[in-house]
């Protein structure tokens, strides 16, 4: 294998220095991260603190009982949130992001300025 004059801004260490995508390579750990249709938007929602059910349906009405269920399961196994069960009744859930999931904030900042980014320069290309 050839020496390769690795971007030193991209790839700042040898976690990334890989010829194929692997599963502990910082790039492809963010992603999977925010992989599934939604995620976005259900991680957008928890950065400004804990919600239940019902107010992330709420904020995001487009979206199916059952697809919000299935990213929030997944987003837990991910450990991206928290799931709590609130007493009283009825029995009502909470879902909180851990810090792994405030962690992402900065990449959904840099995902949206970079989106608005190619948008404009798109446009300017008449595409």
């Amino acid at each position: 294998m050839t020496d390769v004059d690795w971007d030193d801004e991209l790839v700042p260490d040898d976690g990334g220095r890989t010829r194929a995508p692997e599963l502990d390579c910082p790039v492809e750990v963010a992603l999977a991260a925010i992989s599934g249709r939604w995620t976005t938007l259900v991680l957008r929602e928890l950065m400004s603190g804990p919600l239940s059910f019902g107010e992330l349906r709420d904020r995001l009405p487009a979206l199916s009982a059952k697809v919000l269920t299935d990213r929030l399961r997944e987003l837990e196994a991910r450990d991206l949130l928290e799931r709590r069960t609130l007493r009283g009744f009825p029995v009502r859930t909470s879902y909180d992001l851990t810090a792994c999931g405030q962690a992402l904030r900065p990449l959904l900042i840099e995902l949206y300025r970079t989106g608005n980014t190619l948008a404009v320069l798109r446009q300017d290309l008449g595409r």
